[in-house]
C-alpha cells in the first residue's frame, strides 16, 4: 500500500497540473479491470448538468421545474446527448469512446472530459479526441469540440454526424411529461421543440452550417469532409435547452473554459502544509461547485447533494454546504440558504426533502432539518460578515412571508415546541437525525439525541447573541433559558469517557461506557455545542480517535451492531462495518477535525484531515475503482474485512449513486478553520 499521499500515480492513472493551474487526472482503465465501475464524473454550468462515464457516454440532466433527464443513462434506445459518428463507403462507424479500436486515456477535469483514442479499420486511421465542458456560467447548454488526425497515408473521405440524444425522462410518474412536438431542423441547428413546457426546446448546434436531420430520438447535424495525411480537423458543438437564435454558435476552447474555471476557483484556494492537501482542496471545490442547480419552484440556485438523491432535493445538505461556501462565495451561500428559506412552513418545519408539492403539510417526525438550517445561516453570517443578510424577505412554502431573521425564529420555535425535549431533557430523535439508521431509538416518540442536542446547542448559542445584539431581549432570554436547561442535559451524558449517543424509547443509554461503544458524531456535536467541561471535551475526542481511528479514517463508532440490527436501534439490516453500521464518512470525519480545532487539539486535526481525502484514500486503496476524483458517500471500515475501503452494495448500492458532494464538501472548509487556529495560535 502507499503511504505518502503526495504521490502522483495511482493504480487507474495519474495527477498532473495543466496551465491554468488545475488539477486533472489522467484516467486509463482497462476494458477487463473494474468492470461493473463507470467512474462517473458531473460537469456543469448550474442550470445544465451532464453525468459522465468511462464509456464517453454523455448524459444531460436539469433540476429546473423539477428533476429530468434529457438522456437517461438507464434507456437502452439511446447512448450520449453529444457524441460523432462516421460514414465512410457507406459503413456507419461510431467514434463513442468505447466503440474505438484503441482506447488511449481520458483526462478528468474541473468542468470537463476528455476521450483520447484511435479508430483503425481496412478504410480509415484516424486519431479521435473529444473534448465535454461546461462554462461556470449558469448557462443552458454543454460545448464539444472533436479533433480528427489523419493517422493514414492516404486522405479520409466520408461524411461525419454529431449526434444528440434525446429520451427525457423524469423519475416521478404522476409528474408526466408532455407529447413529443415535431423536430425543427436549420442549416446548423437541430431541435426538438416544446419538448418540456417549463424547459422550451432541446437543441444541437454547430459551429458551421451543417445540414440537420432529426430521427427516433436523436438530433442530428452533418457534413462530409476530406482530411488529407497528417492533417487535423476539429469542429466545435453545443446541446442544451431553452431559448436560442438559430444562428452559427461560438464555441469556446476547452482551455478558455479552464481558464474561468479558474478564475471562479480562485476564492477557493487553501494555503497547506503540503502541495498535495492544497490540491486536493482546489479539486473539490472545483467538483463541489459542479453540483450547483437551479429550482424554479423557489427560483433560486442551490448545491445538490446528488448521488441516489438528484430528484429528491434534500433539505439539511444544502444547509451543510451553504455554510461551506460562505467564506468564499457569498453569492452562492446566500441563494442556498434562500432556498432553503423558501422550502420552510410558515410553522417553522423544514423538509427533509423538498418535493416541490404545494400540499405539504408539517410533521413533527424529521427532527433535525430546522437545526441545520439555523446553524447553516449563522455560521455562514459569522464567516462572512453579511449581517444585513438576516433581514432579507422570503416567502414561506405555505403562505405569507418574513426575514431570514424571522424564519430562523420560527425554526427555534418549531424545535422547542414541536420536536420537543425527552425525559433526560435532549433533543428528541424521532425518526433518526442525522444518522437515518437510527431509527427505532425514537419510533415511539420518547428516544433522545445528544447529537440533535450538540447541534441545537451551537445553533441557538448564535441566535441568543444574535437577538442580544438586535435588542430582542425577551426573545434573547427565551433562548439563553433553553440553551442552559440543554447543554446541562448534554453534560449529564458524560459517561467515564465520552458522551453518550443518545437514549431509546425505553430510555436505554445507546453508545454508553458501559456498552463499549462510541459514536464519533456524539463527541463532535457535544464539543461544538460546547457541552461539558472543556476536560470532559477534550477527553471525549482524544477517546474518539483511540476507539474509532483507523489508516482509512475515523470509523462512525468504534464497534458495529449486529445485522439485522437490535429492534430498538434499527429496522435497517446494513451490514457489519458498511455504512451507517461502523462505515467511514468523510463529511463526518470533518466535523470531528472541525470539533479537534475548535478545542486547540491542532496537530490532532492535520493528522486526521488527511484520512478524510481523496488523496488519501486512493493511495491506502488503489485498486478501489472510486474515491479518486469523486466518490459515494461512504467507504467501508476494517469491520467489512476484504472489502474495507470499498463501500457497501449489499441492500443499497452506494457505488450506483456516486458521484454526490458529501465526499468531497468539507475539505477546503475545515483545513481553512485549521489554518485560522493556527495564526491565532499563541506563540
Amino acid at each position: 500500500m502507499h503511504t505518502n499521499p503526495d504521490i502522483k500515480k495511482s493504480h487507474f492513472g495519474t495527477w498532473a497540473t495543466g496551465s491554468s493551474g488545475l488539477p486533472h487526472f489522467d484516467l486509463i482503465v482497462e476494458d477487463d479491470e473494474a468492470t461493473d465501475a463507470p467512474f462517473r464524473h458531473l460537469i456543469g454550468t448550474g442550470h445544465l448538468s451532464a453525468m459522465t462515464d468511462r464509456w464517453g457516454n454523455v448524459n444531460l440532466f436539469t433540476t429546473e421545474g423539477g428533476f429530468l433527464w434529457l438522456n437517461s443513462p438507464d434507456s437502452c434506445l439511446a447512448r450520449s446527448s453529444i457524441y460523432l459518428m462516421m460514414e465512410v463507403e457507406g459503413e456507419l462507424i461510431s467514434l463513442l469512446y468505447s466503440e474505438l479500436t484503441r482506447r488511449e486515456g481520458i483526462r478528468i477535469g474541473t468542468g470537463s472530459i476528455e476521450y483520447r483514442g484511435e479508430v483503425k479499420t481496412d478504410l480509415v486511421h484516424l486519431r479521435i479526441v473529444q473534448e465535454v465542458f461546461a462554462l461556470p456560467d449558469r448557462s443552458k447548454r454543454i460545448y464539444a469540440r472533436f479533433k480528427l488526425t489523419n493517422l493514414a497515408k492516404t486522405p479520409f473521405q466520408g461524411r461525419l454526424e454529431i449526434r444528440g440524444d434525446v429520451m427525457p425522462v423524469r423519475p416521478d410518474p404522476t409528474n408526466p411529461l408532455p407529447p413529443r412536438q415535431c423536430p425543427v431542423t436549420t442549416p446548423g441547428w437541430a431541435v426538438f421543440s416544446n419538448i418540456h413546457e417549463q424547459l422550451g426546446d432541446v437543441f444541437l448546434a454547430v459551429s458551421d452550417k451543417w445540414q440537420a436531420a432529426s430521427k427516433r430520438d436523436s438530433l442530428r447535424l452533418f457534413q462530409s469532409v476530406r482530411i488529407d495525411p497528417g492533417s487535423v480537423w476539429s469542429v466545435g458543438a453545443a446541446t442544451g435547452y431553452g431559448p436560442h437564435e438559430a444562428t452559427t454558435i461560438s464555441v469556446p476552447t476547452l482551455e478558455e473554459a479552464h481558464r474561468q474555471w479558474a478564475k471562479r476557483l480562485a476564492p477557493f484556494a487553501v494555503d497547506a502544509p503540503e502541495p498535495w492537501m492544497a490540491r486536493e482542496c482546489l479539486w473539490d471545490a472545483g467538483q463541489l461547485l459542479s453540483f450547483i442547480n437551479y429550482d424554479s419552484s423557489v427560483g433560486e440556485y442551490f448545491i445538490a447533494q446528488g448521488g441516489y438523491v438528484w430528484s429528491w432535493f434534500p433539505v439539511r445538505e444544502v444547509s451543510g454546504t451553504s455554510m461551506v461556501v460562505a467564506g468564499c462565495d457569498w453569492e452562492l451561500a446566500a441563494a442556498s440558504l434562500r432556498f432553503l428559506a423558501k422550502t420552510q412552513l410558515a410553522s417553522g418545519d423544514l423538509p427533509k426533502g423538498h418535493n416541490m408539492r404545494r400540499d405539504r403539510k408539517s410533521t413533527e417526525f424529521e427532527s433535525d432539518n430546522e437545526l441545520w438550517f439555523t446553524l447553516s445561516c449563522c455560521e455562514s453570517i459569522a464567516m462572512s460578515g453579511h449581517t444585513e443578510f438576516l433581514d432579507q424577505v422570503c416567502s414561506f412554502w405555505d403562505e405569507g412571508e418574513g426575514t431570514i431573521w424571522e424564519h430562523i425564529k420560527r425554526a427555534f420555535y418549531w424545535v422547542r415546541d414541536h420536536v420537543g425535549t425527552g425525559p433526560h431533557g435532549l433533543v428528541l430523535i424521532r425518526e433518526g437525525d442525522w444518522n437515518d439508521y437510527l431509527s427505532l431509538m425514537g419510533a415511539k416518540g420518547r428516544g433522545e439525541s445528544v447529537v440533535n442536542s450538540g447541534t441545537a446547542c451551537r445553533a441557538f448559542g448564535y441566535v441568543a447573541e444574535i437577538a442580544r445584539r438586535r435588542g430582542e431581549t425577551p426573545f434573547a432570554t427565551e433562548v439563553e433559558t433553553y440553551l442552559t436547561k440543554l447543554r446541562q442535559a448534554v453534560a449529564e451524558t458524560f459517561d467515564e469517557g465520552w458522551f453518550r449517543r443518545g437514549y431509546t424509547d425505553d430510555g436505554k443509554p445507546v453508545g454508553s461506557y458501559a456498552e463499549n461503544r462510541i459514536f464519533i458524531n456524539a463527541q463532535t456535536w457535544a464539543v461544538l455545542g460546547k457541552c461539558g467541561t472543556a476536560e470532559q471535551r477534550r477527553t471525549a475526542l482524544k477517546n474518539a480517535i483511540r476507539h474509532c481511528h483507523t489508516e482509512a479514517g475515523l470509523i462512525l463508532m468504534s464497534r458495529p451492531y449486529s445485522s439485522p440490527a437490535p429492534d430498538d436501534i434499527s429496522w435497517c439490516a446494513i451490514p457489519v462495518g458498511e455504512g451507517e453500521n461502523a462505515g467511514i464518512w468523510p463529511q463526518i470525519i470533518h466535523w470531528f477535525v472541525w470539533a479537534l480545532t475548535e478545542e486547540g487539539l491542532l496537530e490532532e486535526a492535520l493528522a486526521e484531515w488527511k484520512y478524510g481525502t481523496l488523496h488519501w484514500h486512493t493511495n491506502q486503496f488503489p485498486s478501489v475503482p472510486y474515491g479518486i476524483f469523486n466518490g459515494p458517500d461512504c467507504f467501508s471500515s476494517k469491520w467489512a474485512g476484504r472489502r474495507e475501503g470499498w463501500t457497501q452494495t449489499q441492500l443499497l448500492n452506494r457505488a450506483q449513486g456516486a458521484p454526490i458532494n458529501p465526499m468531497i464538501a468539507w475539505q477546503g472548509f475545515t483545513l481553512r478553520k485549521i489554518n485560522e487556529a493556527l495564526k491565532n495560535k499563541p506563540v
